[in-house]
């Protein structure tokens, strides 16, 4: 097929710019074409035999309207990648873009033309999460190839895609975070960014189970789960400084977490939602049924003291153990001060018996 064309100079590049005219729909006269790729009518016209030797099929017309186009049948099959491939070659186009690899050899108009390329040839759903990938992820000045093993793991791809979906369109997501002391639990984020910083990724959001802003290790997250909703990102959301610098929490707060036997609604009585995040402690065992975990951030420790007496039902204080200590403080001036009552002589009357 190649042979007739071996004396003849083949500039693959602008055949292949052809083609993507081409695809590009509707009927494209010989002068156009020139004029956009900067050749004569006579070398379009070379270009286009070219592609017909390669069996795509360009149908030319005639008329003052003529030009060339491809058969209305034809399309160009998918590229076939698995997610992780398709991954790897979009991911190596961002780092030559950004700089994360040193000065490359080509300009970012062109790696954007190549990355818009890939994707356009995938297959519909992984070009639509490769895009989610591109627009979300954010590169910090450091993370220049400081990769380690630790964090090449064949899952981070896998959640990758669909978180990156998730912060693009605003959906909050529900999965499995291992914390640095090894302890695993369920997280609900409203996820706003992933930043690549020292060779690590990192999910930044709103964890609502904590009611705060928190970043996770894309290494350490599993089984992510997209939710129903949309949620709004706040104007001074900044996934990058979240992650290199993100400010250190009010001194005066202290986070604090206990769980509680109750329904959600008692708990809400006296805790309103903009406080606390109420959720059921460990669902599904037999153990903790009918208790919920409480997470809040509060300036004075002795105000949580007075709830949970308010609140009155068993509960089991987590973190902070300055909390414990407060608890049992009021306790105690609690059983003093009703002593003292009885020593004076000052009980109450019995309005029955009386």
């Amino acid at each position: 097929m190649w042979g007739k064309f071996d004396d003849v100079a083949r500039p693959t590049a602008r055949v292949l710019a052809v083609l993507e005219l081409l695809q590009a729909g509707g009927t494209h006269s010989v002068a156009e074409l020139a004029e956009q790729l900067a050749v004569d009518e006579r070398t379009v016209r070379r270009y286009i035999e070219h592609l017909r030797d390669l069996d795509i099929p360009v149908e030319g017309t005639r008329g003052r309207y003529g030009g060339y186009r491809l058969a209305r049948h034809y399309r160009m099959p998918p590229l076939m990648l698995t997610d992780e491939e398709a991954l790897a070659v979009v991911w190596a186009l961002l780092l030559t873009e950004r700089g994360q690899s040193g000065p490359g050899p080509a300009s970012a108009l062109a790696v954007d033309s190549a990355a818009a390329k890939v994707r356009r040839v995938l297959p519909a759903p992984l070009g639509h999460r490769i895009g989610a990938v591109v627009e979300t992820v954010d590169f910090t000045s450091s993370g220049k190839g400081d990769h380690d093993e630790e964090t090449a793991s064949d899952s981070v791809a896998a959640v990758l895609l669909p978180l990156a979906e998730a912060a693009r369109e605003r959906r909050p997501v529900a999965f499995g975070y291992t914390a640095r002391h090894g302890q695993a639990a369920q997280r609900f984020v409203q996820p706003h960014g992933v930043v690549a910083h020292h060779g690590r990724l990192y999910l930044t959001g709103f964890d609502v189970t904590r009611q705060a802003m928190r970043t996770f290790r894309l290494d350490r997250i599993a089984g992510v789960r997209l939710l129903e909703g949309t949620f709004t990102v706040p104007a001074d959301a900044d996934p990058v400084q979240q992650v290199i610098g993100p400010l250190a929490p009010s001194p005066q707060l202290h986070d604090v977490s206990f769980r509680i036997r109750a329904d959600i609604a008692h708990v809400r009585s006296l805790i309103p939602e903009t406080l606390a995040s109420v959720t059921p402690a460990n669902p599904g065992t037999d153990e903790t049924a009918g208790w919920v975990r409480v997470f809040l951030r509060a300036e004075r420790l002795e105000w949580v003291a007075g709830t949970l007496a308010m609140l009155d039902s068993p509960f089991v204080i987590e973190y902070p153990q300055e909390l414990r200590d407060v608890v049992s403080t009021l306790g105690q001036r609690l059983i003093t001060a009703a002593g003292a009552a009885d020593d004076d002589g000052a009980a109450p009357v019995d309005p029955i018996t009386s």
